[in-house]
């Protein structure tokens, strides 16, 4: 184990102390206010949540709706739905009128052709990066408790694996945006 450097440890210490008084507080409230039970789907790590529908599990929700590779696919959806609203005011323009259109809102070349690429190429590059951070965390960790002799070389591999591939695709999207202006 590597040894703790003295700085951190005076932070960790100072950081403890602050943390009595919340902690106190914390105590007070669950032992006076009486706890809601936690549905029986969620897992003890996770907040409590609910069903956001009848028929979608919470499960479902986290790691389906909510995953990289959905979240990639809608930017593309809302890519192209912008893409038909540049065209729809495009086509409308000489029929309605400057005026008209400029009352519609988000019709005006500049946030056609250089806000709407940059908003969803922000969300997507964050998304990205995001995917990068947490597969090398993840690999890192992986490092930690393989040395502990808690996982597998294999598991290692596979955690490695991933953190390239994620780090190889948040390189090629960084190659490959540029910010309209």
């Amino acid at each position: 184990m590597k040894s703790i450097q003295p700085k951190f440890i005076r932070f960790a210490v100072i950081g403890g102390l602050l943390l009595i008084p919340v902690a106190s507080a914390g105590f007070w409230w669950t032992s006076s206010v009486a706890q809601l039970p936690k549905p029986e789907n969620v897992s003890q790590d996770s907040p409590s949540l609910s069903p956001i529908h009848p028929d979608e599990p919470v499960e479902d929700t986290l790691n389906e709706r909510f995953s990289l590779s959905n979240s990639l696919e809608r930017i593309q959806q809302i890519k192209n739905a912008l893409s038909s609203f540049q065209q729809l005011t495009e086509t409308s323009q000489p029929i309605l009128g400057d005026r008209k259109i400029a009352e519609i809102g988000h019709t005006d070349w500049e946030t056609q052709h250089l806000g709407f690429p940059n908003w969803v190429g922000s969300v997507e590059g964050t998304l990205k990066k995001q995917a990068y951070q947490i597969a090398k965390l993840e690999f890192e960790l992986a490092q930690e408790q393989y040395q502990d002799g808690e996982i597998s070389q294999a598991v290692l591999e596979q955690k490695e694996a991933s953190y390239r591939r994620a780090e190889q695709d948040f390189q090629a999207f960084w190659n490959s945006f540029t910010p309209a202006d």
